[in-house]
């Protein structure tokens, strides 16, 4: 999958947010786009959400390459993972057709960062059960599959 095209944006003038998303984004490589992952995780995971179909194909990917580096400042780790996760489940609930061409790509980091939320020292009463949005999002995941 290549950088995203104009046509890929779409009518993205119409909408603010993916406007911001484009500007911010459109012609850039994931790699590119890793220190700005870095300088804002949060907003970034609301960047991907506003995008069109194809570029948020491509860029959720570089997101999941930047929580797998775990290249984080010293409190970002918690933030990216959790944002990661609640990413993948937000997506499936509400754009399934976005998410579920990318999730044979994504599901092994998806359960790698549910399996140690430890490590990303995201306390269970700040961020969740990362255990328990795995399981939320592989039942989401295979039902959907089945349609």
């Amino acid at each position: 999958m290549g950088i995203p095209t104009e046509a890929d944006w779409g009518e993205y003038q119409a909408d603010l947010d993916q406007t911001y998303a484009h500007d911010l984004f459109a012609g850039r490589t994931n790699h590119e786009m890793l220190p700005q992952f870095r300088k804002n995780v949060i907003e970034r995971t609301s960047e991907l959400l506003s995008m069109p179909e194809v570029p948020f194909q491509y860029y959720v990917l570089g997101f999941r390459d930047f929580v797998m580096a775990g290249e984080f400042d010293q409190l970002e780790a918690s933030n990216a993972a959790s944002c990661f996760l609640g990413l993948v489940l937000e997506q499936l609930e509400k754009q399934p057709r976005f998410i579920l061409p990318v999730m044979p790509q994504l599901l092994p980091a998806i359960r790698h960062v549910a399996a140690n939320q430890v490590s990303y020292d995201a306390s269970e009463s700040i961020y969740g059960s990362f255990p328990a949005k795995l399981k939320r999002i592989e039942a989401l995941y295979a039902a959907l599959s089945q349609r």
